[in-house]
Parts: C-alpha cells; sequence; structure tokens
C-alpha cells in the first residue's frame, strides 16, 4: 500500500491538469454526440411526404426571380 501512496505523490501537477483536460474534452465530445444522434432521429413525417432540400443560397433568391 506504501508504494502506491508514494507513486501518486511523485506525478506532476501538469500531468494531473492534462489527465483532467483530456477527460473534459472527451466527455463534451460524448455530450455532442448524444445530442446529435437526439435530433437526427426521424421525425413523424409521412415517407409520401416530400420536404424540399435548398441546395445553394442562389435557390433562395429564384423565387424572387420568376414572373
Amino acid at each position: 500500500m506504501a508504494s502506491h501512496s508514494t507513486a501518486a505523490a511523485q506525478r506532476s501537477p501538469i500531468t494531473i491538469a492534462a489527465g483532467f483536460l483530456g477527460a473534459f474534452v472527451v466527455a463534451s465530445l460524448a455530450v455532442q454526440m448524444v445530442r446529435t444522434m437526439t435530433a437526427a432521429q426521424p421525425s413523424t413525417v409521412s415517407p409520401t411526404t416530400t420536404v424540399p432540400v435548398v441546395a445553394h443560397q442562389a435557390t433562395l433568391w429564384q423565387e424572387l426571380g420568376q414572373r
């Protein structure tokens, strides 16, 4: 048991800080992944309904240019 406590006391504060920073980054990425997965689930739109897709900003102005 004494060898474990002395090994922990010899760790550099920079190493401990880097470990916490790495854990924070991994946890943040996990939260973003979970949020993306829940947002990407299909909605209640029926399969026969078509949803328009705007491919480019020029498509938004196309309707205004038509008579």
